[in-house]
């Protein structure tokens, strides 16, 4: 039996999906993976990786492949990678005919929108933008300086915790969070935020913990807090400075998909981070989209 092989290369996670000539499709994930950060080599290992799950043993023929990859940012990245991934698809798979790449984003969007113009807002493990407008033209905007949403809301809170915080207004952020860590001050806090050695009681804040973080951090920027406007504030500047680039490009004013973990996990909690996007960019009438599917299904698969 021969299948489609479409993947959706995220830097958080790889979907990776198989469909029949029938319709039925199953989709493995693997860790993520950037193209810039971790080279081709890392990325089509790992999405060999995800075929390998689903093919249990059994051998596997292609009838087509589409790859959707965070890091094909410009049209040369798509030439670069493609002779690698001919050349392991016909070794692995014995594959020799065609093959389309782009970046993820639009792959996002086109699962959240027909309509268009049409704009996306990735924030997740990076963050990207992009638009197509209605001639069904491409714009993609990656800022580099916007950073992992949780990473950037660590070192945050060891700002907030060393008293570097604007303006005389305590934040009840901070303390939500020193109570959520179990920390009685500031300094206990930053020791598990940076798991200092020298403190016995300095263990790592676990993962899983940090992501509570995310939603306390989008219910005090609404309220005005002063840790959550500094960090998200940021974030909004130059997520709407981009956006209001791209209305340019486009034209008009239309449907923008938000995407990424920062969004489809907390689609109530980010409500007002998102019109606060959208406010700052200029938009006035657009309709708002959250993503509520992986793009694997429909998007990126025929």
């Amino acid at each position: 039996m021969k299948y489609f092989l479409g993947v959706d290369s995220g830097g958080t996670k790889i979907a990776v999906a198989l469909r029949t000539v029938a319709g039925a499709v199953r989709v493995a994930r693997v860790p993520g993976a950037n193209l810039e950060a971790k080279g081709v080599h890392a990325v089509y290992a790992l999405i060999k990786q995800g075929v390998d799950k689903l093919a249990r043993g059994r051998k596997i023929e292609l009838s087509g492949a589409r790859f959707c990859l965070c890091g094909i940012d410009f049209p040369r990245d798509a030439e670069m990678v493609e002779p690698y991934f001919r050349e392991r698809l016909k070794r692995d798979f014995g594959y020799t005919g065609p093959m389309t790449f782009e970046n993820d984003a639009f792959a996002a969007l086109r699962a959240g929108t027909k309509a268009r113009p049409g704009f996306i807002i990735s924030l997740g493990t990076g963050f990207t933008i992009a638009a197509i407008d209605a001639k069904g033209r491409e714009r993609l905007v990656c800022d580099y300086q916007v950073r992992n949403l949780l990473i950037t809301m660590t070192l945050g809170l060891s700002s907030a915790a060393h008293g570097l915080l604007p303006g005389d207004k305590p934040s009840r952020l901070l303390f939500e969070i020193m109570r959520l860590a179990r920390c009685k001050t500031p300094s206990d806090l930053l020791a598990r935020l940076w798991a200092c050695d020298f403190r016995k009681y300095a263990k790592p804040l676990p993962q899983e913990l940090k992501f509570k973080f995310v939603p306390l951090f989008y219910k005090y920027y609404a309220k005005g807090d002063p840790l959550a406007v500094m960090i998200l504030g940021e974030y909004v500047e130059r997520i709407g400075r981009a956006l209001a680039a791209l209305k340019k490009f486009a034209g008009s004013e239309g449907t923008v998909v938000f995407s990424g973990s920062s969004f489809t996990k907390y689609p109530r909690e980010s409500a007002f981070f998102r019109k606060a996007i959208l406010r700052r960019a200029g938009f006035q009438q657009a309709r708002q989209v959250t993503l509520d599917r992986e793009p694997v299904y429909g998007a990126v698969l025929p």
